[in-house]
């Protein structure tokens, strides 16, 4: 199976198509069940919803493919992807222990301020 620019915006195109047909059911779902459509029109509800959801899916597909321009953008933005050096497992450790200190040092910080702020403003108001 190739693993070049193509078959990986292929691979993007199958998964953007399940994610918007995926949120599009969730839509019809919550608006049947909102409206009651859901118990009303039990027997054809769902499989509508579902194929209402199978056809935005493949249509907002077709549309992302229509474009030259586009298509070339997202096969220059998987080109420049591959070219991101990406840091390895120690590094990705040592720099979350750096802002977990970090934040910690800064929310600190603000307490103090939060506090020393409100006992100024208790003075000042009593």
């Amino acid at each position: 199976m190739p693993k070049d620019d193509a078959f990986w915006l292929s691979v993007g195109y199958i998964a953007a198509a399940a994610i918007f047909a995926y949120v599009m059911w969730l839509a019809l779902e919550t608006l049947g069940v909102q409206t009651g459509w859901v118990e009303r029109y039990e027997e054809w509800y769902n499989p509508a919803s579902i194929a209402l959801s199978l056809l935005v899916g493949v249509v907002a597909v077709l549309y992302l493919r229509s474009s030259a321009e586009r298509q070339e953008y997202f096969l220059s933005s998987i080109a420049e992807v591959r070219k991101v050096s990406w840091p390895s497992l120690e590094d990705t450790r040592k720099m979350t222990i750096i802002v977990c200190v970090v934040v910690a040092v800064f929310s600190a910080i603000l307490a103090v301020f939060d506090v020393v702020w409100a006992g100024i403003l208790k003075k000042i108001i009593a």
